[in-house]
């Protein structure tokens, strides 16, 4: 069985707009759920159809924005406020396997959409609501909103000018929540015969993320502070340095064994590489070790001094673009074309970045 066939018979109701849900129902989509996505019709629809970059033209008039969400769903405009446009929207309800939707409880009450009219319409639905903080908040919650209250905005940036993550993290992390949601309650389906409601909440999502950061705090009573591309745990990881040819080199040394290599390939002194022996040295001095490594790669052209890295499998990365992004084959392989509901075609990144190899017990390994 291939990936795009796992979920084949499921059937998906997505009552979200934005970002998180419509991604989870796009990654349902495709592992071949059907995934119908209601939108409100008189509002101009998922309100991220308008949300183009300078002029930007879009297809049929909707975003790149709007296509990064909506893989390969059957698109129904609807007026939630017409008796007649709910009924159809009940009927999408009555049949399906799984409704995803992020509206706001006083809202969905008020049209009708409520978590209880869903379970009365069709009991055996497993039903995820997305929330910005807990269900009964009537606050708003953007992605940018999130990063601001869940700290990552603090931890961006540098002193002088703070910085938000370039995409909406919160959102894409919460997308991930809601997936195992529907994978839980499929699974438990099908152990217990009950379909629950799951809620998944954009705070919470947000909390979840910030792991070391966050023990940092609780452990050691250390906030984390702007600090650009660093790490604060690790030196050099996150330090970038420039090559002979002006390439942007960024570091991701993890060890005391890697450093040693990297002092290595630069023939650093034994002197010099004592200052910095432990990575707990290296943090000390972090300022004096950028100032050598800077003045060790300046002579260096980019492909030698990539080759050396190679060599000695120091970890680094180029600092690419995104028209460099999508000239590597690999990353290119991701993106699909995204046939939506007036047969225009988008181009999309694959929600799926894992693949299922056939496993034979009988083969010997």
């Amino acid at each position: 069985m291939e990936l795009k066939e796992v979920l084949k018979g499921l059937r998906v109701v997505e009552l979200a707009s934005v970002l998180a849900g419509p991604l989870a129902g796009s990654f349902l989509a495709e592992l071949g759920a059907e995934v119908v996505k209601i939108e409100n019709g008189p509002a101009g629809g998922d309100v991220t159809r308008a949300w183009k970059l300078e002029g930007e033209v879009g297809i049929n008039n909707a975003s790149a924005y709007y296509h990064s969400a909506n893989y390969g769903k059957k698109v129904v405009m609807c007026d939630l406020k017409s008796e007649t446009d709910k009924a159809i929207i009940y009927s999408y309800i009555k049949d399906c396997d799984v409704v995803l939707t992020n509206y706001q409880k006083a809202t969905a009450e008020k049209l009708g959409i409520a978590l209880d009219w869903i379970k009365k319409i069709n009991s055996d639905a497993i039903i995820v609501q997305l929330n910005a903080f807990e269900y009964d908040d009537p606050r708003p919650g953007y992605d940018l909103v999130m990063q601001a209250e869940s700290g990552f905005i603090s931890m961006c940036g540098d002193r002088e000018h703070l910085a938000k993550m370039p995409v909406a993290m919160i959102d894409i992390i919460a997308a991930h929540q809601i997936k195992e949601a529907v994978l839980l309650g499929i699974l438990q389906k099908k152990m217990t015969g009950k379909a629950n409601i799951f809620h998944v909440s954009l705070y919470k999502s947000a909390l979840s993320a910030l792991v070391n950061q966050g023990t940092n705090y609780l452990m050691e009573n250390h906030v984390a502070q702007p600090i650009g591309t660093l790490h604060p745990n690790i030196a050099p990881y996150g330090e970038v340095i420039l090559t002979s040819d002006n390439l942007p080199i960024m570091l991701a040394v993890g060890s005391d064994g890697q450093f040693e290599k990297l002092a290595g390939i630069f023939g650093w002194n034994k002197s010099k590489l004592d200052m910095f022996a432990t990575n707990q040295m290296r943090l000390k001095h972090r300022q004096a070790l950028q100032i050598e490594l800077l003045e060790s790669a300046k002579n260096l052209p980019s492909s030698k001094l990539m080759y050396l890295l190679d060599e000695e499998k120091v970890p680094y990365a180029r600092v690419k673009n995104m028209k460099d992004v999508f000239s590597d084959p690999q990353s290119f392989s991701m993106v699909l074309n995204n046939p939506v509901a007036d047969r225009s075609d988008g181009k999309y990144i694959s929600n799926i970045a894992f693949t299922m190899a056939d496993f034979d017990s009988n083969e010997s390994h």
